[in-house]
């Protein structure tokens, strides 16, 4: 058991492992800050225009790879720390995982369409009904889903300790971030809106 915590520490221990965890909590609080000033605001609707909701998008999506970099980059520097999987046959399985993963994302996208899945409802564009059509069958939060899988698979491709501890960081950020703010944020547009159709 000693051995597993000492591995663990060394793992966790390094700066590209606290600069990925920084990027995991900044990504995440970026986007529901600049959710929430776009609701109260429109400021940038109001400096781009009616488009903006896909540059917006764009811009998550940039902060996403920024994101996932930095995590790479802890990956790389824990290399073969928690050796699960035979040499070859753990980037077969890891790149596997990371495909599904991605492809839940991607199922996500089509269920939502890119004003849906990128925070359209700060920008005025709310559904008339909750979606349940796609993964939301199955799940809720399904990007959320998606995205802790594909670092999974991430950290079973580089065999890092590191990088399973990174994965379940970005589940518990993204669960944490639905509990208590973007929860709580959607509740409030939807009762707006209802209110104003009676």
């Amino acid at each position: 058991m000693s051995a597993i915590i000492a591995r663990l520490l060394t793992s966790i221990q390094t700066k590209e492992f606290y600069v990925a965890l920084f990027w995991i909590v900044l990504h995440v609080a970026h986007y529901n800050f600049t959710a929430q000033l776009e609701h109260k605001t429109r400021i940038f609707t109001k400096m781009i225009g009616k488009n903006a909701v896909y540059y917006y998008a764009v811009l998550l999506i940039v902060w996403a790879c920024v994101r996932d970099y930095y995590i790479m980059k802890a990956l790389e520097v824990d290399e073969n720390s928690l050796i699960l999987f035979p040499d070859g046959v753990n980037k077969i399985v890891g790149a596997i995982v990371s495909l599904i993963g991605f492809g839940i994302n991607i199922w996500t996208l089509s269920a939502l369409g890119v004003k849906g899945m990128y925070n359209g409802d700060s920008f005025g564009y709310l559904f008339d009904e909750p979606v349940t059509t796609g993964p939301y069958k199955y799940m809720s939060d399904p990007q959320y889903v998606g995205t802790f899988i594909a670092a999974i698979g991430s950290a079973i491709m580089y065999q890092s300790l590191a990088g399973y501890v990174l994965a379940f960081a970005v589940y518990a950020v993204f669960l944490l971030s639905v509990k208590f703010i973007e929860g709580p944020h959607m509740r409030r547009l939807y009762a707006g809106k209802q209110k104003k159709s009676e």
